[in-house]
């Protein structure tokens, strides 16, 4: 079964198609949004007398309501080779699965954008409606790949295949990602609703041994390093990621971005609901 979280945004849909978000377009909606002249909105159920008869050049009055109106929701994700370490992968499959079930049940068009060193278009979604959520075939594909690239620089480029209008970015990745690429990623996506998650493996800082020898190996630049760990290495190590959450959490501020949802060795789906409605 496909877990299903629930997520909600701060800001009003602009788009036309009725959906589940608060939105500035006038409709069939709740949400009383004023009074208009009968000519601009002709819907006779709506008739106001009292404002009819309060309107001081005599015209015909009608209340008017926001209607609820769907977002664009995407996840942008990286595949670089870091992303391949002790099925990192397999959760970016699972987590996409979720949010492409989540959108198609909130009545929102879900884009799939995955990126490297290049953007992976034949793993990747065009933004529409996708019934019952992430394509199995799509699924399929992203599950057999074993990440290689050097970098995902392709996580710049592919900002302006997100659209004019606001969406809700899910992105994706390990953020083993230098600060100044980090830094031009997050201002690039300004104009959107980011939420940057962090998906990391406890087998990275925690798993490690008190004592022993053990050999380290850089997934991107191929790099091999043999240590001899210790206690206070494997301090180091815990206290290492620590400072990179801290980090992430600044920049996410700094940029007007959310705070960053930790995404630890498995998916969560209440944990993200609670994410949402709790900030």
């Amino acid at each position: 079964m496909i877990p299903e979280f629930h997520y909600r945004v701060r800001w009003r849909a602009g788009g036309a198609h009725p959906g589940h978000h608060p939105s500035h377009q006038t409709g069939g909606g709740y949400e009383f949004a004023g009074h208009l002249p009968f000519t601009a909105f002709p819907d006779p159920r709506n008739i106001d007398p009292h404002a009819t008869l309060n309107d001081p050049f005599g015209r015909l009055m009608v209340k008017s309501f926001r209607q609820r109106s769907a977002i664009p929701v995407f996840v942008l994700a990286d595949l670089s080779a870091s992303m391949g370490f002790a099925g990192k992968g397999r959760t970016l499959v699972e987590f996409t699965a979720a949010a492409a079930y989540s959108a198609y049940r909130s009545g929102d068009p879900f884009g799939l954008i995955v990126c490297g060193e290049t953007i992976h278009w034949d793993l990747s979604l065009p933004l529409r409606w996708h019934k019952g959520g992430l394509p199995a075939a799509t699924a399929e594909r992203l599950a057999s790949v074993r990440p290689s690239a050097r970098n995902a620089m392709a996580l710049a480029q592919a900002v302006p295949h997100l659209g004019r209008g606001r969406a809700l970015v899910l992105l994706v990745s390990d953020f083993h990602l230098d600060d100044p690429f980090l830094e031009l990623l997050l201002d690039a996506l300004r104009p959107h609703d980011v939420v940057p998650v962090a998906v990391w493996s406890r087998a990275e800082y925690e798993a490690l041994p008190d004592w022993g020898l053990i050999h380290l190996r850089d997934p991107e630049s191929g790099r091999r390093r043999r240590l001899f760990m210790r206690p206070a290495l494997k301090r180091r190590f815990r206290d290492a990621f620590q400072a990179r959450r801290d980090r992430l959490r600044e920049l996410a501020a700094r940029h007007g971005t959310r705070e960053p949802f930790l995404l630890e060795d498995r998916f969560d789906a209440d944990a993200l609901t609670r994410y949402f409605y709790e900030a």
